[in-house]
């Protein structure tokens, strides 16, 4: 084993090797921070390159680009509140609540740390689980992937203090978007409505962008305020001084960090499920053990360093199943094994008998690269926080026009960009009524993976798999132990969930409604499908229509009551109508806070009537603007339609207060955007060039 793991680290001593370690890392960074994107497209990208490659040069530039992604991924999650990834999301929960405070650097410091100490403790147990690969098909059934999923979604339901019931249905919505395409059991094509560009699904990256930074900048717009207004002595020195506290708080509490990494490293191991779902669940573990606890989402270390301890160790243990199955544990891993499949590898144990030395060579460099993108994140930490500064509508073309040609290079059709829009516009929904992206998400990434597993399980088992399959029976029952404990924690939140939904009684009542009315046809259409195609997906709509249901009648009684009230009235109004008290305790003061408003809008929260309808006029704005650049693509072509959409954006707004600087601006922003879409037309070799 020695011998090996020293051998795995000599070879990576080549200067093109090396050299591809550092461009791939670099690149990873460079995408890990455009909001949404994460690291998918750019392994596609390289995917033509990696025939005329070595293996290790391939190896190398691959696994570091995904390396350098997560920290980078945390940077735009820290001080935009718009995770570089999907998985990076639980650190947008404590990060940007620091960001908020001015303690930026203290939270990046935090990160990169937590992120590269995890990925080096998992390298750790790499090398020790790397030693028993083999068996690792034989504990791992589909009993035992569909209760890990069941305890995933669960373990999300724990985090936050968003109302149950809204995590509930946020999930299923994700389920049934994820059940949209050909059904792998049967081949029947569901929900397609017959347009053949989703018989392959709806993809995450229009999603991701839909939900993360398109929803991001339309409530940036709306407040017209930058993402954070600390002053900007502490982006200099004062900002280096908060990377040496966040250094060292990151050590002394170096526990969460161990509990993190191997949380994730476990995880990691679980093919088609673990590089997803492990930030969530540590986060969510750490929520539940850490004497902090309640003060999870309020911007405390603990939270931060929970979620981002699992980030790279997360991908080192998900190179196990890899290499040793075949079987990806992320989104990620599934490009990297068409590599090696190009590569002419197959994973294995014939790989791993017959080139022992290249599994640790992997490691070597997530290790190296996780380490390296982290220390060259913090050094450039103080430029880039000063995207805090920067007003919404200056950021807005640059992250619309990058939001656009990604969703139709991930899809490659114009579908791609309308399902952008149509997932920007449910996530400012989704911010305003406080239901939760995480669980949506995870609900489209792993819904495929648990219908084909519960289809496996009752297939091959039938009921019997719940004493044939002991490892399934743990994960179900710490996931019933998790509900029974959740129904008290409910109890405890209702007067928190009742001053959240205050803000928007008639949008809720709406919403649950169109959610019932989606749900009972969607009931529908899964009944005329085959048995097994069908099964799962009306389980799922008739579990979302009980719950719309139960929402539904509540709303409507709420906003009968408090319709004719003032915001304080009514929530005194609800306080006595429930037998509540909405004052919190002395210690759980913010924790009350964050549930009545989104983190985003928490310093700037209309104070009146008239403040709050002039904020949703200008997301109304920020909205016809998003649709304008997505039309403006469609009919001109994205290389003269997006700048043209840009140049008439900047000659509108109004926050120039001089003729000289809007000019300048509008020079810049689109010349910027034109070489944004000339760049990926010809990186991604976009054939749409316009409707004339």
């Amino acid at each position: 084993m020695i011998s090996h793991l020293v051998s795995g680290l000599t070879n990576l001593a080549t200067a093109s090797t090396f050299l591809l370690l550092l461009f791939g890392m670099v690149i990873g960074m460079f995408m890990g921070m455009l909001p949404g994107l994460g690291v998918v497209l750019v392994l596609s990208l390289m995917l033509p390159f990696v025939r005329h490659m070595s293996v290790l040069d391939a190896i190398s530039m691959m696994l570091a680009t995904q390396a350098g992604v997560y920290f980078a991924a945390s940077i735009t999650a820290i001080v935009l509140n718009s995770p570089g990834a999907p998985e990076s999301y639980p650190t947008t929960l404590d990060g940007y609540p620091m960001a908020k405070r001015g303690e930026a650097g203290k939270a990046l410091a935090i990160s990169a740390t937590s992120t590269w100490l995890g990925g080096w403790v998992a390298c750790v147990f790499f090398v020790i689980f790397i030693q028993f690969a083999g068996p690792l098909n034989k504990i791992f059934h589909p009993p035992e992937y569909m209760a890990i999923i069941i305890l995933a979604i669960v373990l999300i339901a724990q985090t936050g203090s968003i109302p149950l019931t809204k995590v509930f249905i946020s999930g299923l919505l994700g389920l049934m978007l994820s059940f949209v395409g050909s059904d792998p059991v049967t081949g029947v094509e569901r929900f397609t409505m017959g347009l053949p560009t989703l018989y392959s699904g709806i993809g995450i990256v229009p999603f991701a962008l839909g939900v993360f930074a398109i929803t991001q900048m339309i409530k940036m717009f709306g407040s017209g305020r930058s993402v954070a207004s600390f002053d900007s002595a502490q982006l200099g020195e004062g900002f280096h001084a908060q990377v040496r506290m966040g250094i060292a708080e990151t050590f002394k509490n170096w526990y969460h960090v161990l509990r993190s990494s191997i949380i994730a490293v476990f995880l990691g191991l679980v093919p088609g499920i673990g590089g997803f779902t492990a930030n969530f669940i540590s986060y969510g573990v750490g929520q539940r053990v850490s004497k902090d606890g309640k003060k999870f989402g309020t911007g405390v270390t603990a939270g931060l360093i929970s979620a981002e301890g699992s980030s790279l160790s997360k991908e080192v243990g998900s190179i196990i199943p890899a290499v040793a199955l075949g079987l990806p544990s992320g989104l990620g891993m599934v490009i990297f094994l068409a590599a090696l499949t190009i590569l002419g590898l197959e994973p294995g144990p014939t790989l791993l008998n017959t080139t022992p030395s290249l599994s640790y060579s992997m490691m070597w460099v997530m290790a190296i690269a996780g380490f390296l993108s982290c220390l060259l994140g913090l050094f450039l930490a103080p430029q880039l926080s000063k995207i805090t500064k920067v007003k919404g509508p200056f950021i807005f073309p640059f992250i619309i026009a990058l939001s656009v040609l990604g969703s139709f290079a991930s899809a490659t059709t114009l579908t791609g960009v309308y399902l952008l829009v149509l997932f920007g516009i449910i996530g400012v929904i989704f911010r305003d009524l406080g239901y939760s992206v995480a669980a949506a998400s995870i609900g489209l990434v792993l819904g495929g993976t648990f219908d084909d597993n519960v289809h496996l399980t009752f297939s091959l088992y039938g009921w019997d798999f719940l004493y044939k399959s002991p490892l399934a029976d743990v994960f179900l029952a710490i996931a019933i132990y998790l509900i029974i404990s959740a129904g008290r924690r409910w109890s405890k939140t209702r007067a928190e969930r009742v001053a959240q939904e205050l803000k928007h009684p008639l949008m809720e009542w709406i919403f649950d409604a169109s959610m019932l009315v989606f749900s009972i046809v969607y009931l529908i259409v899964g009944t005329g499908y085959p048995t097994q195609a069908g099964e799962i997906p009306v389980i799922v709509a008739a579990l979302a229509i009980l719950a719309s249901g139960y929402r539904l009648i509540g709303d409507f009684r709420t906003w009968l009551k408090i319709r004719n009230l003032d915001y304080d009235s009514a929530e005194a109004e609800l306080s006595h109508l429930h037998h509540i008290d909405t004052t919190p305790a002395p210690d759980t003061q913010g924790e009350a806070q964050v549930a009545v408003m989104t983190r985003a809008e928490e310093e700037s929260e209309p104070k009146s009537k008239v403040d709050r309808r002039k904020r949703n006029m200008r997301e109304l704005a920020a909205i016809g603007w998003f649709v304008g650049f997505a039309i403006a693509a469609f009919i001109l072509g994205f290389e003269i339609g997006i700048p043209l959409i840009t140049i008439i954006y900047s000659l509108v707004i109004k926050e120039f207060t001089s003729v000289r600087r809007r000019i300048i601006f509008t020079i810049s922003a689109a010349l910027a955007t034109g070489i944004i879409s000339y760049g990926f037309v010809q990186l991604f070799h976009l054939t749409f060039h316009g409707m004339i």
